[in-house]
Order: C-alpha cells, then structure tokens, then sequence
C-alpha cells in the first residue's frame, strides 16, 4: 500500500514511521525545509520538501497512485484543499484529513473527505469513557457509526473464565479478532480457551456494549 502524508509534524511523523515500520510504500511532503532535514534523519529519503497544497506538488510525490492521501498538517484549510484535490484532481481513493478545530468537522465530511480525524474530539471521548462505569473501551470507531473496534479485560467473575470460544454466546454483530495475554497476542480459534487477565479486541456495534460487560467485566466483579 502506498500511503501520500502531508504535514511533517508530529502527527505526520508518527503516522509515516509507523507504515514504515510496517511495510508500506510512504512519502511524507513537508513545507518547511528545515524540519524536512531533520526528518529525513529519521525516515530517510521518502520526506519531500514542497508546498502539498500545490497539485504540481502532489503530483510529483505519486498522487495519482497513492492507496491514501492523508493530510495532516496544523491548517484546516490547508488540509481541507489538499484532500479536496487528492480527491478531483487526482481520483485517490482514500482521503483522510486532520481536523484541529472540532467546528469544522462538518465542512469536511460534507466536501467528500471520507475520514475526518479531530485530535480534540477523540481526546473527548477517550476521557468521556475513562470516567464512565463502562468497561469496555472503543479503539476506533467508524465514521458511520455502525461498529467499532473495542477492547475488554476479562475479570475474575467473568462468566466466560476457563471457557473456549466457541462456547461463549457473543452478541449479534461481534467478532473476537484478538486475545492479549501478557506479551503474547493470539488469533483465537475455536479452541483458544479465555483466561482471567486477557485484553480482548472484538469488532462489535454499539448496542453490544452492554452485553460484552457483562460477559466479561461484570460490575461485581
């Protein structure tokens, strides 16, 4: 996968090393030259020095063929044109743009940006679900609200402690994908029987919540 940043801060640099590290194709365009220097110490030749808002700019880093353009500088609307050209001037499918003012997720959503991230709302939520008695936690929530990706630990008076999978009745709509078990990660089958202390990581809809607490971090436990 090819993956076209725009915005070498640390936002960008977090996002290019981390594809990096996992395989992927990335370019990281960034304006300034003088923080370009500094992250090529780091991320090597695939930082480009230029202005991303140009489409001449875009062009020459492989707009035309990138997987995703993620824009993700400190100017909202720097950010909001470059994922309007990715998106009619170079057709790539997969545009995500960095929202700093929570006001202007709307404008985004409805230019055709297809994921709006808001550093400000994500925290929101995060500290919102840290102080609520829920225990099951969202990682990441898709843009249409339908399913989400969730983590849950396993209590000691969880009804499926000692059970294997294929005995526990999940709730419609979730999928166990991942098991945490100290420093080991599991792809559960069937078999994998379920521990006190495990993290799970299911995909499930909302409505699920209530449910996966109580199969697995029961409020008396």
């Amino acid at each position: 996968m090819y993956v076209l940043i725009v915005g070498g801060g640390k936002v960008g640099f977090h996002v290019a090393r981390t594809l990096l590290d996992s395989g992927h194709e990335v370019a990281l365009i960034e304006l300034r030259p003088g923080r370009a220097q500094v992250l090529r110490k780091t991320l090597g030749d695939v930082v480009v020095v230029g202005n991303g808002t140009l489409p001449s700019v875009l062009d020459a880093a492989g707009c035309a063929r990138a997987d995703v353009l993620a824009a993700v500088t400190g100017d909202d609307a720097a950010n909001l044109l470059i994922a309007m050209l990715g998106h009619r001037q170079f057709q790539a499918p997969r545009r995500v743009a960095r929202v700093n003012d929570p006001r202007n997720e709307r404008l985004f959503r409805v230019s055709g940006v297809e994921t709006v991230v808001s550093s400000s709302s994500v925290l929101a939520e995060l500290i919102e679900r840290e102080v609520s008695a829920s225990r099951v936690r969202t990682l990441l929530a898709f843009p249409n609200g339908g399913v989400a990706i969730v983590q849950v630990d396993v209590s000691p008076r969880a009804p499926v402690a000692g059970r294997p999978v294929r005995e526990v009745r999940w709730p419609a709509g979730s999928l166990l994908i991942l098991v945490l078990r100290g420093r080991e990660v599991l792809v559960p089958g069937g078999d994998t029987v379920l521990d006190v202390g495990d993290r799970l990581v299911l995909v499930a809809p909302p409505e699920a919540e209530e449910t996966l607490q109580s199969l697995l971090a029961p409020e008396s436990a």
